[in-house]
């Protein structure tokens, strides 16, 4: 049988877009999410104060009905939610004013996500019970966290690699040089050889971004 609270909250969706500097060390979240939240006025039974909820005749609590019907194959039974007490079971007569009955309103709360380091546009995770909570005290579901990648100024990513460009005058590029240029942690001096042709590529090993769920490190 069913019956009241046994229903699971829809599942909620939401993109959060990171920047390689966060992607490079993991970073812990905080989002703001609408969802469907127990009702504090009648502490989401759907029932006002001081009132309660009968069993529905209907279906006799188990918040579902069956219908038979026979073919020439033979008999078929047919389970639906019962359509008098919407498949919770019990029937409220006289609903809180607030959730008119639901036993929910719509709240925007704030949920923090702890993301590893290495992930990738398109990688989601899961925060179990932190979805829509379903009526009359029914199960939380889930929010689902899409990971999407901010574009950057500067660096180009390749897997676990960084991708970075500089632009040498001629004399640099003859006789060598050393520049200061950017890293996801901060400035280094890179020594450039003398002789550098344009399209040449330089390494800085450990640079780069972590492999999702390993020791490895790309390079910049």
């Amino acid at each position: 049988s069913r019956g009241r609270g046994s229903a699971r909250g829809a599942d909620l969706k939401v993109k959060l877009p990171l920047t390689l500097e966060e992607i490079s060390t993991g970073v812990t979240k905080k989002m703001k999410v609408k969802r469907f939240e127990s009702c504090e006025d009648c502490s989401g039974s759907g029932a006002r104060a001081g009132t309660g909820s009968t069993t529905c005749s209907v279906c006799s609590g188990r918040g579902e009905v069956q219908q038979v019907a026979r073919s020439m194959f033979g008999q078929f039974v047919n389970i639906q939610p019962c359509s008098n007490c919407d498949g919770q079971g019990e029937v409220i007569s006289n609903p809180c004013k607030k959730c008119r009955g639901d036993g929910r309103v719509r709240k925007e709360s704030v949920v923090s996500a702890k993301i590893p380091a290495g992930v990738h546009s398109g990688n989601y995770m899961t925060l179990r019970g932190e979805g829509n909570m379903a009526r009359r005290n029914g199960q939380k579901g889930d929010l689902i966290v899409l990971i999407d990648e901010k574009e950057h100024d500067l660096f180009i990513r390749d897997e676990d690699n960084i991708y970075l460009e500089i632009v040498l005058n001629m004399s640099e590029a003859v006789i060598g040089t050393e520049l200061e240029i950017p890293t996801l942690a901060g400035k280094v001096n890179l020594k450039i050889p003398a002789g550098s042709q344009s399209g040449k590529l330089l390494r800085l090993r450990g640079k780069g971004i972590p492999r999702l769920n390993s020791h490895l490190v790309g390079d910049q």
